[in-house]
């Protein structure tokens, strides 16, 4: 039986974009909310620059819901909620930037249960922790997912190790943001070393390596080793491709493709970080990446250029045996 009869093509790696407070519990700072990119994404999904938070987050998920449901090569997308950084008291950082909650992404994905699937998130050093978990996985969460860099989250903190064991026994999925982060407030680079998440892995969770240990061609200190050495010793860790086909990362598609990661691929977008495919114009051809770049869901542009640039298929299946399993 052909792979696309038994298991649906799932993006694993899909953000939500919220800014209303009151009623969504969501908030972007007002540096970000008044900036090119807020005004971008409203354009995008078709609002006017003075609607209420609350249309643009309601705008921005029937928009998603539509890429995905108008897509030919993709069922499902699995949509991220993102908690903030949480100082030593567990209180919630002022210098957070963006906070899109769990009460948010759970409304989304029952608005399109078809499409959607539940991603959590939830930092460990809340007080409320074990007892989030809890809930979310009661509402279908498929994963917990992490920006160690921004939320301040050293996934190698033997404090955690209740949360990891409370995530397995409700059969969830850590998808830990690896590498540079390069969108929102930083506090430690470091955090995003796949070297970090060797707790998580011995506890026995699936663990997904966001952006595969990528980091920037002007970065610091490259990570890509790191997750290559840690794919080689743990059979439990995998690696989503988003933001591969970006300007950032896009040179690590030769190594992607190699063993041991090229059989640990998970697809992924980063939406709504564009996908470029004419980034490859070597190996996809000047031509061919000028016309797939011109595919107008971003979706389908990102599948279509990662299969012509050697991606294989089963990444795109694979998400689903990882995150939606029978």
């Amino acid at each position: 039986m052909d792979a696309s009869e038994k298991r649906l093509r799932l993006d694993a790696h899909v953000h939500l974009i919220a800014m209303d407070a009151p009623k969504h519990k969501c908030f972007v700072a007002d540096k970000r909310k008044n900036g090119l990119i807020a005004a971008y994404m409203k354009m995008v999904v078709g609002v006017s620059s003075r609607v209420t938070d609350e249309v643009f987050d309601i705008a921005y998920v029937d928009h998603l819901a539509k890429l995905v449901e108008d897509s030919k090569y993709l069922d499902k997308a699995l949509v991220f909620a993102m908690d903030g950084l949480y100082d030593e008291r567990g209180e919630l950082d002022p210098r957070t930037e963006a906070l899109v909650s769990n009460d948010w992404a759970i409304e989304a994905v029952k608005r399109y249960p078809d499409l959607f699937v539940f991603g959590a998130s939830i930092h460990p050093a809340r007080p409320d922790a074990i007892d989030e978990l809890e809930r979310c996985a009661a509402e279908g969460a498929a994963c917990v997912k992490w920006v160690p860099p921004s939320m301040g989250i050293d996934p190698g903190d033997e404090r955690y190790e209740p949360f990891y064991r409370k995530m397995k026994e409700l059969g969830l999925v850590l998808t830990s943001h690896t590498g540079y982060e390069h969108s929102v407030f930083v506090v430690d680079q470091s955090l995003g070393d796949p070297e970090r998440l060797r707790l998580p892995l011995d506890v026995g969770l699936t663990v997904v390596g966001g952006h595969a240990g990528t980091s920037g061609y002007f970065d610091k200190v490259e990570y890509f080793p790191n997750m290559v050495r840690m794919c080689e010793q743990y059979p439990n860790l995998y690696a989503d491709t988003s933001a591969i086909a970006n300007v950032v990362r896009c040179q690590y598609r030769k190594q992607l493709l190699e063993p041991p990661l090229v059989d640990r691929l998970i697809q992924g977008t980063d939406y709504p970080v564009p996908p470029t495919p004419l980034l490859w114009p070597r190996v996809l051809g000047p031509l061919n990446a000028v016309r797939l770049q011109a595919t107008r869901n971003p979706f389908d542009r990102d599948y279509l250029g990662k299969i012509e640039a050697g991606f294989p298929l089963e990444q795109f299946y694979r998400g689903f045996d990882i995150f939606c399993p029978a």
